[in-house]
């Protein structure tokens, strides 16, 4: 039931990105814990880092799947509110992935985002849609990362179980999977619009002057 209520509201929480297309997914290479929370000695906020974490790409828009590394480092950015048994708290911060350890090598997707992160037992979600949320991602393989763009990390068999810790999040170990999106073709911008609209123009007025 606690997983049934945490998924719930994750889905609320994420906003709605339409017309994105999964550009990459991964998974742990490995059963460790690949994550760490620590929240400072105040319990007024909270780190949560990854650090040359061996992970395998199981899908990736333009690439072929491999194994590669994730590193992740962002910092909350606000005091937590308990849902029920859990909460949440949002965060902000940076990612990589890259073939080589240390963002060596290449880079099959990096960014920075602004997200929230829900969690609830042995559990928790990291969410970020844009917009509303920022999200700039980079990328040497993936050749289009229009927005919208949405950001999906699952922590998983958190250690000890989700918890507020004073303001933030309690500090935890956990392993991590994740699930990327963007729009799979760009939308284009009012002024290529309107270029489109007087190249379309242009070409009506002269199938008038010289007709079939």
């Amino acid at each position: 039931m606690r997983t049934l209520a945490l998924a719930l509201t994750a889905l609320l929480a994420t906003p709605v990105v339409a017309s994105a297309d999964t550009i990459l997914t991964f998974g742990q290479s490995a059963s460790n814990s690949a994550v760490t929370g620590t929240a400072n000695a105040g319990g007024t906020a909270t780190t949560i880092t990854a650090n040359n974490a061996a992970i395998s790409i199981t899908q990736i828009d333009g690439g072929v799947p491999s194994s590669a590394f994730l590193d992740l480092n962002i910092a909350s950015t606000d005091a937590a509110t308990p849902l029920g048994s859990g909460g949440s708290q949002h965060y902000s911060g940076s990612f990589s992935i890259t073939s080589g350890a240390g963002d060596t090598g290449t880079n099959f997707l990096s960014g920075n985002f602004a997200d929230i992160v829900l969690g609830v037992g042995p559990s928790a979600v990291l969410a970020s849609g844009s917009p509303p949320d920022i999200i700039n991602l980079t990328s040497d393989v993936i050749p289009v990362l229009a927005p919208p763009n949405a950001i999906a990390l699952s922590f998983a068999n958190l250690v000890p179980a989700f918890n507020i810790d004073n303001e933030t999040i309690g500090s935890f170990t956990s392993s991590v999977s994740g699930t990327f999106s963007a729009n799979a073709v760009p939308v284009p911008e009012p002024a290529s619009l309107v270029l489109l609209g007087l190249g379309m123009l242009g070409i009506a007025a002269v199938s008038r002057r010289h007709p079939g």
